[in-house]
C-alpha cells in the first residue's frame, strides 16, 4: 500500500493541470506511481507535470478537450495500451454564470458548460469504465458539486449539469456492481480555486465555508481509500443547506440574498495545445 493507503500504481486525472485535480495529483505524486494528465492550458498542465516528475512520479500528459467527440475515448485508449488506469479521477469542470445582475446566461456559456462538465465526463467514465469492467478492476472518482443539490440561481446551467453528473454516477455505480469497478461521487462545497475566484458576490464578500484545495484534495482521498460510495462536504455547508431546504421558500429566498453572485465568464473557447502532448 503505498500513501493514503491506496494500493493504485496507474492513475489517470482529467483536469489535473489546476484545482482539485492538480491537488489531487500532487498528493498522489511518488516513485513508482504512473500518472496520466489531461487539461485543456497546455502550459498549465506541464508546470503540472513537472512538479509531479521532481516528486517521482512517471507522468505523461495530453493536452485538449475531452468534451470533443471521440477525445474521451482516444486518450483513454492512449493510456490503457498495456492495462487501463486502476483510478481514475474526473476533476474536469468549466464554470459560468450571470455575467451581471439582472443580465441573462448567454446561451454559448450554457451550452458550454453543459457539454464539458456533463456531456465529456459521461464519455470520460464510459471509456473507462468499459475498460476497466475487462481488466475486473478500478475505481472511477467524479467530482460534482453541492449545486447538484442545491442550485445556483445565478449558475443555473453549471447546476443543472452537476445535478446531472451526480445521477450519472448512481447510475454508473448500480451499472457496474459486480464486475469489480467502484465509483466514487464527490459534491464539495466552495473550494479554493480558478472557479471561486470567477464568483463575485455582493459587496465582495468572501463564499461562505470555502474550503484550501489541498485540504478538498486530503478529504477526497480518504474517501477513496476507505472505499466510500459519496462524499458530501464542508459538512457544516451540507448540514446548512438541509436546514434552508426545509423553510419556506421565500424565507429561504430572503435569507440567501446575499449569498448571490455575478460570474466572470472568461474565454468560452477551449485552450489548444500549440504543441504536441508532453511525454516526460
Amino acid at each position: 500500500m503505498s500513501e493514503h493507503g491506496l494500493p493504485y500504481r496507474k492513475v489517470a486525472i482529467a483536469g489535473g493541470s489546476r484545482g482539485i485535480g492538480a491537488a489531487l495529483a500532487r498528493a498522489l505524486a511518488a516513485p513508482g506511481r504512473q500518472i496520466a494528465l489531461a487539461a485543456r492550458v497546455a502550459e498549465q498542465l506541464e508546470r503540472t507535470a513537472q512538479d509531479l516528475r521532481r516528486r517521482g512520479a512517471e507522468v505523461s500528459c495530453r493536452a485538449g478537450d475531452l468534451s470533443r467527440p471521440g477525445a474521451a475515448a482516444d486518450w483513454l485508449q492512449a493510456i490503457s495500451r498495456d492495462s487501463p488506469p486502476e483510478l481514475l479521477i474526473i476533476a474536469m469542470g468549466l464554470f459560468g454564470g450571470r455575467p451581471a445582475a439582472g443580465q441573462p446566461v448567454p446561451e454559448a456559456v450554457s451550452r458550454r458548460v453543459i457539454e464539458f462538465n456533463l456531456t465529456g465526463a459521461i464519455a470520460l467514465a464510459e471509456a473507462a469504465a468499459v475498460r476497466m469492467r475487462q481488466a475486473g478492476q478500478g475505481r472511477i472518482v467524479l467530482i460534482s458539486s453541492l449545486a447538484a443539490r442545491d442550485p445556483l440561481p445565478d449558475a443555473a446551467a453549471y447546476s443543472a449539469a452537476k445535478a446531472g453528473l451526480s445521477n450519472y454516477a448512481a447510475a454508473l455505480r448500480t451499472e457496474l456492481a459486480g464486475s469489480g469497478v467502484s465509483v466514487l461521487l464527490v459534491e464539495p462545497g466552495h473550494v479554493e480555486t480558478r472557479q471561486a475566484a470567477q464568483q463575485v458576490t455582493q459587496e465582495a464578500k468572501p463564499l461562505p465555508m470555502i474550503v484550501p484545495v489541498e485540504q478538498a484534495a486530503e478529504r477526497i482521498l480518504r474517501a477513496v481509500a476507505r472505499g466510500r460510495s459519496r462524499l458530501v462536504f464542508p459538512r457544516r455547508a451540507a448540514q446548512a443547506l438541509a436546514l434552508l431546504n426545509a423553510l419556506p421558500r421565500r424565507w429561504r429566498a430572503a435569507l440567501m440574498r446575499d449569498q448571490r453572485f455575478t460570474v466572470d465568464n472568461g474565454p468560452l473557447e477551449p485552450e489548444e495545445a500549440p504543441r504536441p502532448p508532453c511525454n516526460g
